[in-house]
């Protein structure tokens, strides 16, 4: 599919790429929705948006305080932590690939599956989740069957250009959305979607950088996570 996509950009103008790019996902879009087709819910003017980075730990009784008047979008894996059932969230989104993939790390899909428990066992209140127009909804619905729990596959796909005229005319089709690169970015698009009046942003580390090590013993390349909820550990 990325080989036609290829040919059809070589032969079609630039102003039309995003659409080919669209195209390229169709047959993965029959489950899915533009994101202005879907009823969000806003109950609260703010929504604080909830990533799960180490700096987390020291804003984290602040966020608790404001429960009673603010929203919530989470991500990932915080749902393991004892703060979901505390904040509970009104919405959820997952980007990584690794959550919709049946041949990921091993540790990857064992940390998916507490996460996807958990989810699943503990949501005793309307949330919904959010899911990029890759992903495959049957490795979630397989183990979340809460009915609590909304399972929705955004038929969106990441533009950007240098004009924000086209950025704009693009992003009111429903159809397209910032670079999917980052979760976080997705919660905060849902969240202006939502039409809240206010948007705070906690655990947004961007510093992973920083984590990147080189073993001085063996020299090999290695990965330090760092997130608020669970302990410091290495990945090679």
């Amino acid at each position: 599919m990325k080989r036609i996509e290829y040919i059809v950009k070589s032969i079609i103008p630039k102003s039309y790429w995003p659409e080919v790019s669209y195209l390229r996902y169709s047959p993965l879009t029959s489950d899915a929705k533009k994101i202005n087709e879907i009823e969000l819910s806003c109950k609260n003017e703010e929504i604080m948006v909830i990533g799960n980075g180490p700096s987390l730990l020291k804003d984290i009784d602040i966020i608790v305080e404001r429960v009673s008047s603010c929203d919530f979008v989470c991500v990932n894996n915080f749902a393991t932590s004892e703060y979901f059932r505390i904040l509970k969230p009104s919405k959820y989104v997952f980007l990584d690939e690794y959550f919709f993939t049946k041949d990921a790390h091993l540790d990857w899909l064992k940390q998916r599956e507490s996460t996807f428990n958990a989810i699943n066992e503990n949501t005793d209140w309307k949330m919904q989740i959010f899911l990029p127009i890759f992903a495959d909804i049957k490795v979630i619905s397989a183990v979340i069957t809460n009915p609590n729990i909304e399972l929705i596959k955004l038929k969106v796909v990441g533009y950007d250009n240098l004009s924000l005229l086209k950025v704009f005319k693009r992003f009111d089709s429903g159809r397209f959305g910032p670079f999917q690169g980052n979760v976080l970015i997705y919660a905060i698009y849902l969240s202006i979607w939502s039409g809240y009046k206010k948007i705070s942003v906690f655990g947004a580390d961007l510093s992973f950088h920083k984590d990147i090590e080189v073993d001085q013993e063996n020299n090999h390349v290695q990965f330090r996570f760092r997130h608020f909820n669970s302990q410091d550990h290495v990945e090679r």
